[in-house]
C-alpha cells in the first residue's frame, strides 16, 4: 500500500506531464488518477479538485528550480550581493555555471518545461505561483549582482534587462536544446561544448565590468534608463 505522501506526489507528478503535454482544458482528472496510479477521489482529497492540483504543479516547479539555484527570498534580499565587485562577477559567474549545468543536464527542467512556457504563453495563477515563488527570485539574485558590478541601481530599467537577457540566453539552452545539439550533431551536451559554453558567459559578464552590455553597447552608469 502507498504512503499518502506517494500519491500526492504521484498526482504531481502525473499533472506536470499531462498538464504540460495537453494543457489544462484537455487533461481529464481520470488520464490524471491513470498516469498517477492513483483514485480519481484522492484528486480532490489533495488539492481539492483539477485546478488545485495543476496550482500545486506550478508550486513543485517553482520550489524545485529554486532549491536546485539555492536561491530564496531571503538570499535575493541582499544576501547575494557581495560589497566587492570582484566577488559579485565571481557569483554571478558562479550562479549562471550552475544555471548551465541545470538547464543542459537536467532531465526534471526538461520535463517541466511545457508547463512552464504554457503558462509564459498566457499567464494565470500559475504563473503568478512560478514569477513569485521561482522566477522573481532568479531576477533579484541575479540583479543585485549586475547592480554591484555595474554601479547602477538594482531597479533601473537597464539592469532589468540586462538580467532578462543574460537569463533568457541560458534558459534557451533548455527551450532550444534539441535544436542546438542537432546543429552541433550532438545528442547531448559534452564537457567540451559546456567549457565552450562558459567562456561565452563568462565573455558578456565581463563586458558588464568594462561598463557595456552583452550585446556590446555601451552601458551609463550614472543614469538608469
Amino acid at each position: 500500500m502507498s504512503r499518502p505522501q506517494d500519491t500526492r506526489q504521484r498526482l504531481i507528478d502525473a499533472g506536470i506531464e499531462l498538464f504540460g503535454e495537453q494543457g489544462f482544458k484537455g487533461t481529464t482528472t481520470r488520464q490524471l488518477a491513470e498516469t498517477a496510479n492513483a483514485n480519481i477521489g484522492s484528486i480532490a482529497y489533495y488539492f481539492g479538485n483539477k485546478h488545485g492540483l495543476y496550482l500545486a504543479a506550478a508550486r513543485y516547479i517553482a520550489d524545485a528550480l529554486c532549491q536546485r539555484l539555492g536561491l530564496s527570498a531571503d538570499t535575493t534580499k541582499g544576501a547575494v550581493a557581495p560589497v566587492d565587485t570582484d566577488q559579485a562577477h565571481q557569483a554571478l559567474l558562479t550562479l549562471f555555471r550552475q544555471m548551465v549545468r541545470i538547464f543542459t543536464e537536467d532531465a526534471d527542467c526538461r520535463r517541466w518545461m511545457l508547463l512552464v512556457v504554457r503558462e509564459q504563453a498566457r499567464p494565470g495563477q500559475a504563473f503568478d505561483i512560478l514569477y513569485d515563488n521561482a522566477f522573481s527570485h532568479i531576477q533579484q539574485g541575479v540583479s543585485a549582482l549586475i547592480a554591484r558590478i555595474t554601479g547602477l541601481p538594482q531597479e533601473s530599467h537597464r539592469v532589468i534587462l540586462e538580467t532578462h537577457t543574460l537569463v533568457g540566453q541560458v534558459l534557451f539552452l533548455l527551450v532550444g536544446r534539441e535544436a542546438l545539439l542537432r546543429r552541433l550533431e550532438l545528442t547531448h551536451f559534452d564537457a567540451d561544448t559546456l567549457a565552450d559554453i562558459d567562456a561565452i558567459i563568462e565573455g558578456h559578464l565581463n563586458q558588464l565590468g568594462n561598463g557595456q552590455s552583452p550585446n556590446g553597447a555601451v552601458s551609463t552608469k550614472k543614469q538608469p534608463l
